[in-house]
């Protein structure tokens, strides 16, 4: 009958308890043996007698050293040494496991059979050698390095031994990927030993592990001169630790970290575990992210390293955050991580309705010669993030003077916040925005000289004329913004002839209110004109044609300005128009302005408009021609009378035709000529005279 494994190593247990290892020559020892070894798949006989010692004792719940093992045998310890490689086979196989992994010395290592063994063992079932090894703990990364640092740490092990037990055991774990990445980067031995060592650190202390340089250099070098030479390389910056990105030292130059350069090479897998988690972030959170590291204590821009540990920090939080949607995109735009953090940063103000303040995100995120580099860069409009449309400078007024910011453009929002974009995209106001499609066709009636300037600038704003033209102003080193000021009496058709530009070539009109623009708050009206040229340019960008930009009735900011002592108000009202003027001598766009009060017009707005048109009551012929369209009831000669008679304008005779229309309604017939010429004479409340050439419709 075939005897179970335990019965095999019950027999061979009999025979070799206290047996000095002598008496193997025996049958019954023989055949005990073999079944040990068919039973457990063993490759020698020699496996098999130490781990039935292992195993009669593992059963009583104790392990066992090389010590305990000869006491079992009744043998020395130098008997026992022989043993050893089937020792180390049998630990392979995962038939045993080494129970302090900190133990470097074979003499004071313990061992012991794994439960998984000796389940199998008392159900006679052969342990499956993989799944033993799956069961029970491996030696493992985290155990060589803990095993390095025990000999580090050790008083009574020197410089050489230290390190030739690290190579003796990077020897026998070669194949672990730590050892071998580790040695692929860094060919000297004691720049690895330092390392496991750190890593041994970071491990105990919860991934927020910090190295003592002066401590760790006095246990791994015993030799003043050589330790004081390797913490000067670890100062300057030209240890090899330090110049393959795996370690960095802290501000106080105390101490030493791993880079996450270095984590991701010592954790592997396992690196997510450790430290802050920065997965499974959204679009907002992610932006708020980025914004805390970079004005943290952990990043100084004004180390030697910084930029780059940025870079290494912006790219782990966007690798953990893979499935956010344009995170992709915006990495393929934007290739350098530090322009992509300030990206980012800018995206978390825009979501939170801040600012950027240029000076201090640069100073954030940069040294002091970096940071005016890329504030010029800024300010000359040269900047990628400028270049690509996505970020732009702008200028803020306040009580306390002007300062600069940072801010997402319209582009940018959309890159990043996709179908959200919406929420925080300024579109003007309806009452300010006047689409071009909106606006109805009305038939203009002017002189022939005033008719031709017209029909010039009509001409001018079709979309291919004005992109040929500007081209053309802008190769000649000339200004390249079209301004145009109308001006005449009141009801010459100044508004309207904007109107029907604005119609004709399909632009919209960003219509100015001139007296929401005049603050009675000091220094409020200021920001509010600078916020319509912000608000112009903006409209500009995301319109597919240069819209127009409207200041009606503006009579009190283009007049001339005070001079002498003045009130704090004349003082208001001429910021108001430099502002005004600068802004004129940069636009890129399309400015008109109209006014009834021409001779009032300050010479240095004058120079800067490039067509100057003016608006008169209009002639007979003309108005004989706005009766006639406007009321086709009249005949030639009654729309010559009441042309000749009455020095209308264009908006006077169109209240005529509103009052007839109302008797059409109220009265249910057209009034008569007498009736008509009545109303004319009640229109006037006093006289006026001047010749006119148009008349709005």
């Amino acid at each position: 009958m075939e005897m179970k494994s335990i019965q095999y190593l019950k027999a061979a247990a009999s025979k070799l308890r206290d047996g000095k290892l002598k008496r193997l020559g025996g049958k019954e020892i023989s055949e005990a043996l073999n079944g040990m070894m068919l039973s457990l798949d063993l490759e020698s006989k020699d496996e098999a007698i130490v781990f039935s010692a292992l195993f009669d004792r593992s059963c009583g719940g104790r392990c066992s050293d090389l010590d305990d093992i000869a006491s079992y045998f009744g043998a020395s310890q130098l008997d026992v040494m022989e043993y050893v490689p089937a020792l180390r086979s049998l630990e392979k196989k995962g038939l045993i496991v080494q129970t302090d992994t900190s133990e470097c010395r074979i003499g004071r290592q313990n061992f012991m059979v794994t439960n998984y063994v000796i389940g199998c063992i008392i159900e006679n079932s052969k342990p499956d050698h993989c799944k033993a090894k799956i069961l029970e703990k491996e030696f493992d990364k985290y155990d060589l390095c803990k095993l390095v640092s025990s000999q580090v740490q050790d008083d009574d092990v020197t410089t050489e031994a230290l390190f030739q037990f690290v190579e003796s055991t990077e020897r026998d774990y070669a194949t672990m990927p730590l050892v071998k990445n580790l040695k692929e980067i860094l060919p000297s031995l004691p720049d690895r030993t330092l390392f496991y060592e750190m890593c041994n650190d970071f491990v105990e202390q919860d991934g927020s592990g910090r190295t003592d340089i002066s401590h760790t250099l006095s246990d791994i070098y015993k030799a003043y001169g050589v330790r004081f030479k390797v913490r000067k390389s670890l100062m300057d910056g030209n240890n090899p630790l330090i110049t393959s990105k795996l370690i960095e030292v802290s501000s106080d130059r105390e101490d030493l970290t791993l880079t996450t350069t270095g984590q991701k090479l010592f954790l592997g897998d396992d690196f997510g575990a450790f430290g802050q988690q920065y997965s499974g972030l959204n679009l907002y959170s992610f932006a708020r992210q980025i914004k805390e590291y970079v004005h943290s204590k952990e990043h100084d821009a004004e180390k030697p390293n910084a930029v780059s540990k940025l870079a290494e920090k912006i790219q782990l939080i966007e690798e953990s955050n893979r499935s956010l949607e344009g995170l992709s995109r915006i990495k393929e735009i934007i290739a350098e991580e530090d322009f992509r953090a300030l990206f980012y940063i800018a995206c978390d103000a825009c979501a939170n309705g801040d600012f950027l303040s240029i000076s201090r995100e640069m100073g954030e995120l940069y040294p002091i010669k970096e940071r005016n580099k890329y504030i010029k860069e800024f300010k000359e409009e040269t900047h990628k993030l400028q270049r690509l449309d996505i970020m732009e400078m702008v200028t803020q007024s306040s009580i306390f003077g002007e300062y600069t910011v940072l801010q997402l453009t319209d582009k940018g929002k959309e890159l990043y916040f996709g179908e959200d974009a919406s929420l925080y995209i300024e579109k003007p106001e309806k009452k300010d925005l006047i689409c071009a499609s909106d606006i109805k066709e009305k038939h203009l009636f002017f002189s022939n000289k005033e008719q031709s300037q017209l029909t010039l600038v009509g001409e001018s704003l079709q979309d291919a004329n004005y992109n040929n033209m500007v081209s053309r102003l802008e190769e000649k080193g000339l200004p390249k913004g079209i301004a145009i000021l109308l001006y005449g009496a009141p009801g010459t058709g100044k508004t309207e002839s904007v109107m029907q530009w604005a119609r004709s070539t399909g632009r919209d009109i960003i219509h100015v209110d001139i007296s929401a623009s005049k603050s009675m708050w000091y220094g409020e009206s200021e920001k509010i004109i600078k916020e319509i040229f912000t608000k112009y340019k903006r409209q500009c960008k995301r319109s597919k044609l240069k819209p127009i930009l409207l200041f009606n009735e503006a009579d009190a900011i283009f007049a001339s300005r005070k001079t002498g002592n003045n009130s704090s108000i004349d003082q208001t009202e001429n910021a108001i128009q430099n502002i005004i003027l600068e802004e004129m001598e940069r636009l890129d766009g399309i400015l008109i302005a109209t006014t009834n009060l021409a001779d009032n017009l300050d010479k240095a707005f004058e120079r800067r408009f490039l067509f100057k048109i003016r608006f008169d009551k209009p002639s007979v012929e003309a108005k004989t021609n706005i009766w006639r369209d406007k009321l086709p009831v009249l005949t030639v000669e009654q729309a010559q009378s009441l042309a000749s008679r009455f020095e209308f304008s264009g908006g006077e005779i169109d209240n005529i035709v509103r009052k007839v229309l109302m008797s059409e309604v109220l009265e249910g017939k057209t009034p008569s000529i007498a009736e008509i010429e009545k109303l004319c004479s009640e229109e006037k409340i006093g006289k006026s005279s001047g010749k006119s050439v148009g008349f709005n419709i």
